[in-house]
């Protein structure tokens, strides 16, 4: 039988490289890609039967970007969306708008033997699951917080002031510091005397988010 080719699409060349010898070794055809532009390109080349997608490709288009681009031209291929991600709120996406059928593995269980490929294959028979779909993981990071709370937060990481967050969203200052205090209270972290509320809802999304940080 032939060995189903597989896409991986990281910008990180040593990720990148672990995830293609970890598949080969599984008995996957494996090309790779570094950025969107890349994958379009070796697409058309390979003919893939799956790509598995880092949802992060630093600046440009996301790989929930271009797993919608690809489905386009490839409607049948199969997806598998690797990421340090909780879920698909962090990028600005809901559940509901992601490919039927799409696989979600969240990059911290690679360390369980087996979990790559096991996850991959399912997906590509079809047979994608909840188990299958870390997204959806009821004991997820930050699963108590709504959309809305997760973007401000991830804008405030950013380094953004409440003025330009509200200026982005189309909203008040106000409002947005509402946000971020029903957030803070949904984490059950309460607001220090000295204001550092910011600071507090900055590392609880980078912490969630897979970014190291300092505890200094």
């Amino acid at each position: 039988m032939d060995r189903r080719r597989i896409l991986v699409v990281e910008d990180d060349p040593m990720t990148r490289g672990l995830l293609a010898d970890t598949l080969e070794r599984a008995d996957f055809a494996v090309a790779t890609a570094a950025t969107a532009s890349d994958a379009a390109r070796v697409c058309k080349a390979l003919d893939p039967d799956g790509v598995v997608l880092d949802v992060d490709l630093g600046p440009g288009p996301s790989g929930f970007d271009l797993a919608d681009a690809l489905l386009i031209k490839y409607p049948y291929l199969a997806i598998l969306f690797l990421t340090n991600l909780p879920d698909s709120r962090f990028a600005g996406r809901s559940a509901a708008t992601l490919p039927v059928g799409a696989g979600y593995l969240r990059k911290a269980k690679l360390v369980e033997p087996g979990v790559l490929a096991q996850t991959l294959d399912a997906v590509l028979r079809g047979q994608s699951s909840r188990q299958h779909r870390d997204d959806l993981d009821p004991g997820r990071p930050l699963v108590e917080l709504s959309a809305k709370q997760i973007s401000v937060l991830r804008m405030v990481a950013l380094g953004m002031t409440n003025e330009q967050i509200a200026e982005a969203r189309g909203t008040t200052s106000r409002a947005v510091q509402h946000v971020l205090k029903r957030a803070m209270a949904n984490l059950s972290v309460p607001e220090n005397v000295d204001g550092t509320v910011r600071v507090l809802a900055a590392r609880a999304y980078m912490r969630a988010a897979g970014v190291p940080i300092s505890d200094q």
